[in-house]
């Protein structure tokens, strides 16, 4: 088969999918569908985080003062409400509404007003100390493993231009088994579940919201990514869009998380919120992204808080996160972080990458094209 042939088919098979690993090498490595923003492509972040802190007296009287966040939840936001435990009452008096303001040290309680609030923090200050502290230990937690490519079962990079979401079934496949499979099929059929791609954008949309309609995480998320961007014959929605981000982070979508997380930084869909950025930047982080574990780790340094900046740092080098590695080589030099602990990172960063390297991934034109396409 001619080069000319093989180009064909590579440009081909991105039909089958999406352009998101396109996006993502042009966001400097955020999920796609949303544009380039500082602290992801490597720039500095927006500074100090905007959060509302006012002193609350503690209820035993003393004389010192503790600090407690509230963070004001907008109408728009009521998406964000119904996705905290609470529900939609205020902790303090009961009364229902959209608008009621959460806790941001533990997003578990909301009040109508700041009065509620102060009325109910000598009992709410245990278990908001209980709950964040629950938090922080699953921040720093070992990230669950990347899943596997479900064709060559070697897990699948951190690099999104080396995998491609296929909307047909709601797989994530490397680019090397897209590659090996179209050197010797003679249709244009998902690599994994042999449905043929289709050009059609109504019957494009109708498979990702058939996937959708069943709960599925990944299909819920990337039908966001489309309305997000008005791709496919949708109108550009960034409401509903956020919407089903929200959902598809609550159904496990870390990637869903990092793109609420986005929203709140452009104030797509939602107003500019950097506290709120933060948050959904840590569940997804939680829930193995690692990209959103730089930002975090980026976030922390912008405003000095280094040693808390490389811990987000190690965890994303020791899972193969190149930039994650590069800027803990910063830590060091400013002496937070140990360089006897470094040396070790380095030998888990190098085991990860190796783990998910393959040839076929590695000599696959597709991770070129991809770039070409954005």
């Amino acid at each position: 088969m001619d080069d000319s042939a093989t180009t064909l088919r590579s440009l081909k098979v991105l039909n089958l999918g999406d352009d998101i690993a396109a996006d993502e090498a042009a966001n400097g490595g955020g999920i796609a569908n949303w544009a380039v923003w500082k602290s992801e492509a490597g720039n500095e972040s927006d500074g100090a985080l905007d959060t509302t802190k006012e002193t609350v007296a503690s209820s035993d009287d003393e004389e010192e003062e503790e600090e407690t966040n509230v963070a004001d939840v907008s109408s728009d936001d009521k998406e964000l409400n119904d996705s905290i435990d609470a529900g939609n009452n205020c902790a303090e008096c009961g009364k229902a509404g959209d608008d009621l303001k959460i806790c941001s040290s533990c997003r578990s309680a909301k009040y109508c007003s700041r009065e509620c609030q102060l009325k109910a923090w000598a009992g709410h200050k245990q278990e908001c100390k209980k709950r964040s502290a629950e938090h922080e230990e699953a921040l720093f937690k070992t990230p669950p493993p990347r899943p596997d490519c479900p064709i060559c079962f070697i897990p699948l990079p951190i690099d999104i231009t080396q995998c491609q979401y296929q909307g047909c079934c709601s797989k994530h496949l490397c680019t090397g088994c897209i590659q090996a499979h179209w050197m010797i099929s003679d249709e244009l059929d998902c690599p994994f579940c042999r449905v043929v791609a289709t050009e059609d954008d109504k019957e494009y949309v109708k498979r990702i919201e058939k996937r959708a309609a069943t709960n599925d995480a990944e299909a819920i998320q990337f039908l966001a990514g489309l309305y997000t961007d008005g791709k496919k014959g949708l109108k550009q929605d960034h409401v509903k869009a956020m919407q089903l981000y929200m959902k598809a982070g609550k159904l496990g979508s870390a990637l869903a998380y990092r793109n609420v997380g986005a929203a709140f930084h452009d104030g797509r869909g939602v107003k500019k919120n950097a506290a709120k950025e933060k948050y959904y930047h840590e569940l997804a982080a939680i829930g193995g992204y690692m990209n959103s574990r730089h930002v975090l780790g980026e976030m922390e340094w912008n405003t000095r808080n280094f040693q808390r900046a490389c811990k987000h740092y190690a965890i994303g080098a020791d899972a193969g996160h190149s930039g994650c590695l590069s800027d803990l080589q910063d830590g060091v030099k400013v002496g937070a972080f140990d360089r006897n602990e470094y040396a070790r990172v380095l030998q888990s960063y190098k085991k990860s990458v190796e783990e998910s390297r393959s040839d076929q991934r590695e000599n696959s034109p597709l991770k070129q094209l991809m770039f070409m396409l954005g």
